[in-house]
């Protein structure tokens, strides 16, 4: 009997094959965005504090979409920007779309939907 090895091609083989044997087993999530939310500037007394500070403005701004979408991580065009002030410390602004994750419907489920079964 001869062994097969597990190189890039077979482990891309047996990928498909374990998608196509398991059909709907499979989910996509697709990422809903709002329109951008801006902290405005905050001031700190160093970068830390100020980006925090910054970032927890921009969190309290996007819960107003929701829970959900109050993750900084899964934000879109994030922009996170901080700049030494003349009389001390450090301003910085945080801005982003706030984002939110879903699981994309079955599309067995929105044909049903669709034909009306």
């Amino acid at each position: 009997m001869r062994r097969v090895g597990c190189t890039p091609r077979n482990a891309a083989a047996a990928t498909i094959v374990l998608l196509t044997a398991c059909p709907g087993a499979t989910r996509a999530a697709v990422r809903i965005c709002e329109d951008p939310v801006s902290s405005g500037p905050v001031v700190g007394s160093n970068e830390e504090t100020a980006r925090a500070a910054a970032l927890a403005v921009w969190k309290s701004k996007a819960l107003e979409h929701g829970e959900p979408y109050a993750s900084w991580r899964i934000a879109a065009d994030k922009l996170l920007k901080c700049l030494p002030r003349d009389g001390g410390g450090v301003e910085c602004l945080a801005t982003a779309r706030p984002c939110t994750i879903e699981q994309a419907p079955d599309r067995r489920e929105n044909r049903k939907n669709r034909i009306g079964i």
